[in-house]
């Protein structure tokens, strides 16, 4: 074997502490736009329809068109840091949702509201595998923890958004927070650009199929993150929707709904350091059961306002929690295929996440707001528990194993 000159990739930036947080960083701060702008939309949708004259059910089909886009292009993302350039992956991907985000705060019908979310669907889709395995593969001992920093970034999105959408919206326009979102994705183009190498690292041909690598702790854990995702975009489409209804204003509403990403920002580093020093599997599970009682806190009580906050807080951490499904599934396949594994994941997810916006909605006008979250929110996450309890476990990936591209010639992924 000979050694191959890694200068200039991420991997080798990556091997001091200033490195790390140079390509770390401004990577990371990518979910912090796709946090940032799915939260002004979630939280902003109820008084966006409003101001538009279109029905509240459309809640559900924009969010269904928003979650299409992610899940067509999930695996795009995963093949891209596979296969492609990574860097200009994650350009092209910011650049995507950084557009129509802005777009989205000029929409006069539900026609163009739809379109756009689609596309921001799109560039989302691409970039969330992108980042997921970009920061899983830089420090492989320290996989989860390393990508709680892009958790970090997302809950910090999603945290500051209601905020955003509530004192820069009037009742007749919502333009200006989408146009942050918007110079905000331009802002990080320019820094992923001046601080990112061009080059990740060198390609590995894979030694297994595409077949072989649909192992069992993968294809179950892909489950498990399906049977989620119709729980979460069912609590996140129509949460403010619920507050308003039970006679929030829009500043106590903005003001619990970011309660979930502050929760989210505290409890997914700690969550990632635990599922590297211990097991995986046993967070994913703990992360399970937090957001089964959150949905029995927000959904059995009227949601009072310390109601409202704590199950907002308890699922939020919850899903920070939960953010362990990535690394396992990037412990449960080989180096080559650890992109792809992220994408399979998340278009599986958003699979879920299609049906669960208007599954709720058809729920709440049938059953109303409590039986809906039952039904829709908590009795799927009972099914993604057990089915996280049925995934065999996976051994941590070896950091040699990780480190085969320093050692043994072939392509850069550029």
């Amino acid at each position: 074997m000979r050694l191959v000159d890694t200068e200039q990739t991420v991997i080798k930036e990556a091997n001091t502490i200033g490195g790390l947080l140079k390509v770390v960083i401004p990577i990371a701060l990518g979910m912090f736009l796709v946090g940032f702008d799915a939260n002004l939309f979630f939280f902003g949708g109820t008084f966006i329809l409003k101001t538009i004259k279109v029905n509240q059910i459309l809640l559900g089909i924009a969010g269904s068109g928003f979650a299409a886009g992610i899940a067509i292009f999930s695996v795009i993302g995963g093949y891209i840091f596979d296969k492609i350039t990574t860097r200009n992956g994650i350009i092209i991907s910011l650049a995507i949702i950084s557009i129509f985000s802005a777009l989205t705060g000029f929409v006069t019908n539900q026609y163009e509201l739809v379109i756009y979310r689609f596309l921001v669907g799109f560039g989302t889709g691409m970039i969330q595998p992108e980042i997921i395995a970009f920061l899983g593969d830089i420090r492989p001992e320290r996989r989860q923890t390393i990508i709680a920093s892009e958790g970090i970034a997302f809950g910090l999105g999603l945290f500051v958004a209601p905020y955003i959408y509530a004192a820069y919206s009037t009742p007749s326009t919502f333009d200006i927070p989408f146009i942050i979102a918007g110079i905000s994705g331009a802002a990080l183009i320019g820094a992923v650009v001046a601080l990112v190498p061009s080059k990740y690292k060198l390609y590995q041909r894979p030694q297994k199929g595409m077949l072989e690598v649909l192992n069992p702790s993968l294809i179950l854990i892909s489950l498990s993150f399906f049977v989620f995702g119709i729980a979460f975009f069912a609590f996140e489409s129509y949460y403010t929707n619920y507050l308003t209804f039970y006679g929030f204003s829009e500043s106590s509403a903005s003001l619990v709904f970011s309660f979930f990403g502050l929760a989210l920002l505290v409890a997914t580093l700690p969550a990632g350091i635990m599922g590297d020093m211990f097991n995986r599997k046993l967070v994913i599970l703990s992360a399970s059961a937090v957001m089964m009682v959150a949905s029995v806190v927000l959904f059995i009580l009227s949601p009072v306002f310390g109601i409202a906050a704590l199950g907002t807080v308890l699922f939020g951490a919850g899903y920070g929690m939960y953010g362990n499904v990535n690394a396992f599934a990037q412990d449960s396949v080989e180096d080559a295929w650890r992109g792809s594994a992220v994408g399979f994941m998340f278009l599986i997810f958003n699979i879920g996440t299609i049906i669960g916006s208007p599954l709720m909605g058809v729920a709440i006008a049938k059953f109303g707001y409590h039986l809906a979250g039952i039904y829709v929110i908590f009795i799927p996450l009972i099914v993604s528990l057990a089915l996280v309890a049925a995934t065999p476990n996976v051994r941590r990936a070896l950091l040699q194993e990780d480190m085969k591209e320093k050692l043994v010639p072939g392509e850069s992924n550029e």
